[in-house]
């Protein structure tokens, strides 16, 4: 099961079933599904690495998944 826990958010923990490895963007895709919430522009970490929407995601997986926030 994939866990993925939306930081500094209203939607906080999702979990996933998954059956094999996928793409980060479907990940995202998922959560947004299960949520009906819309997921914008994030950083995701997995075990202290950031993450890209082609990178796969395993079945047991933890995500951070943080807001990307500009300024200056």
């Amino acid at each position: 099961m994939v866990t993925v826990v939306f930081k500094l958010s209203d939607i906080g923990t999702v979990s996933l079933s998954i059956e094999e490895p996928v793409p980060f963007s479907r990940v995202l895709q998922l959560c947004a599904h299960k949520t009906d919430a819309a997921i914008g522009g994030v950083i995701a970490v997995r075990n202290g690495r950031v993450l890209s929407r082609e990178d796969l995601v395993g079945v047991d997986d933890q995500i951070d998944v943080f807001p990307a926030i500009s300024g200056g």
